[in-house]
């Protein structure tokens, strides 16, 4: 087996001249649970120099990828960020749609030199679109259990499919590692294996900053209009990040792989477990405002200046967060916001993906980062 240190959705096994991936996890509601049977996947990852195994026995069924690939769909903004990061973007054929962060590519969507096939977390692939890009594989986040059958017939046409499942990981650092198998599919792995090295590096340094200081609270909730509830963080890979930070994180809940990261909670929940967290993360780039602002003054974190948005670093020439596509893969980034954000003494005055409550999003967009 290949070795993953926090890798629970897939696996990776060595054969003599190839290998074989297994892919397992559960489709999580945003917002909700788990519903109905885990999704399970075996890859047969073959280079184009050797010769196809039988696919018999335990490959029965499994789906064959000739390395390396060098047309590559993807529906999931997290997926380009990869690709993009690993020097191989120009490999991309299809997208979800003209939304990319990466300006050179969504220049390449409008011309029609890339194909839009739709978002993974909207719609299946559609098909005349994915058919025409002569995609070698297409790499799927599946947001819906509905999906599945769409899949099965991009294999039956003649595309393989990897499913992935980059949200669903328990761990935070999960997530970086299916850099490693992007790696293996397009003959980057030493590139891959270093930019891991280095997110895992920066994580460490964060965290060790992090520990040397007081441990102190935060709350992290934002308002959804649409149902007069608070969408709380409180479990798995964002509270495990919150926690390296040195955070306690308010309101937090057990560890639960069948549940999404955040709940849905009143304000009254809100004040009786938020009220003395020391900070509080109140919105991120798409959120409206609560409608009664009279009610911060009950929480300290308003009271003693330490509120914080999540801005997420928009591009400003498209409907686009660098935090929703790159993000989604260096931890590194995020672990040191939070860092700065708690901890007065680490703070230099330059996020990444927040800003104090009180800058709108021309004022952030003009910011330089490092």
């Amino acid at each position: 087996m290949v070795p993953l240190a926090h890798a629970q959705t897939f696996r990776v096994y060595e054969r003599e001249g190839y290998r074989i991936v297994d892919i397992e996890a559960s489709i999580v509601a945003w917002g909700g649970s788990s519903g109905g049977p885990a999704q399970r996947a075996r890859l047969v990852l073959v280079p184009r120099d050797r010769e196809v195994p039988e696919l018999s026995g335990d490959l029965t069924s499994a789906t064959l990828i000739r390395t390396p690939v060098t047309r590559i769909a993807v529906n999931e903004q997290a997926h380009e960020a990869i690709l993009r990061a690993l020097g191989i973007a120009d490999r991309i054929v299809a997208v979800g749609g003209h939304t990319s962060y990466d300006d050179d590519l969504r220049a390449r969507v409008r011309a029609g030199e890339v194909h839009q096939i739709g978002y993974g977390w909207h719609q299946p692939p559609t098909f005349d679109a994915l058919l025409a890009s002569r995609a070698d594989v297409l790499l799927a986040r599946m947001a819906d259990l509905t999906h599945t059958q769409h899949l099965e017939r991009v294999e039956a046409l003649g595309i393989p499919v990897v499913p992935t499942f980059i949200y669903g990981e328990p761990h935070y650092m999960g997530s970086v590692e299916w850099i490693l198998l992007v790696g293996m599919l397009t003959g980057r792995e030493s590139e891959a294996t270093a930019l891991v090295g280095h997110i895992t590096a920066e994580v460490e340094r964060w965290k060790a900053r992090a520990a040397s200081q007081p441990r102190r609270s935060l709350l992290w909730a934002w308002y959804e209009s649409a149902g007069d509830r608070w969408a709380v963080t409180q479990r798995n890979a964002a509270a495990a990040l919150i926690r390296d930070a040195n955070i306690e994180l308010a309101l937090s809940a057990p560890d639960d792989p069948t549940l999404d990261v955040f709940s849905r909670l009143s304000t009254e929940q809100l004040l009786r477990g938020g009220a003395d967290a020391d900070c509080w993360m109140i919105r991120e780039p798409l959120t409206a405002p609560y409608p009664h602002p009279d009610l911060y003054g009950s929480f300290r974190a308003f009271r003693e200046d330490c509120v914080f948005w999540q801005h997420g670093r928009k591009n400003p020439a498209t409907e686009a967060w660098e935090i929703w596509e790159m993000g989604m893969v260096r931890p590194d980034y995020l672990l040191a916001d939070l860092a700065k954000m708690i901890h007065p003494a680490l703070r230099d005055g330059q996020y990444r993906y927040l800003a104090t409550e009180g800058w709108d999003d021309e004022d952030v967009s003009s910011r330089v980062y490092e």
